[in-house]
């Protein structure tokens, strides 16, 4: 790759992470879907005391549908920041991305989460994979650093 176009990869691929964070946000599943590869991994053990196996999933079409149905009745606000961006080559990358977010529960005869609040802390350890549509997101994995509920 010549160096506009690993530029133009990295820029891409903030803009997806960009899109990501507001397909979560709006609560747009397609949005949210679109970001991902077929069979991309989704790893969020790390937002359960347990790890709960159950929130790693190859199958973003699963994921999308857990995320929404997790978030109704909840505003949320996430932000990804500071990127690690590193090209592989013309069709894979991976990076690391500061985070943070603050949940509300709106609602919570429709919230399924036993808080009120949360303000967290952490990074998302991303790969990507360059597809026909552009890039993608082909595995994330989100390691908090440190959540405070309310």
């Amino acid at each position: 790759m010549t160096r506009d176009e690993e530029l133009a990869a990295i820029e891409a691929i903030r803009q997806l992470k960009a899109r990501y964070f507001r397909g979560v946000d709006t609560k747009d599943a397609a949005v949210l879907r679109a970001v991902f590869a077929e069979g991309a991994e989704t790893d969020f053990r790390s937002e359960s005391p347990d790890r709960d196996p159950a929130l790693r999933h190859n199958d973003p079409d699963a994921f999308v549908r857990n995320t929404i149905t997790m978030l109704a009745g909840v505003t949320t606000a996430h932000a990804g920041f500071m990127p690690e961006i590193e090209i592989l080559s013309a069709t894979e990358a991976r990076a690391r991305w500061s985070m943070t977010d603050r949940l509300w529960v709106e609602d919570e005869a429709r919230s399924r989460l036993p808080f009120r609040t949360l303000e967290g802390w952490g990074v998302y350890h991303d790969t990507y994979v360059r597809t026909e549509a552009g890039w993608r997101i082909a595995a994330t994995r989100l390691e908090r650093t440190k959540v405070i509920f309310g």
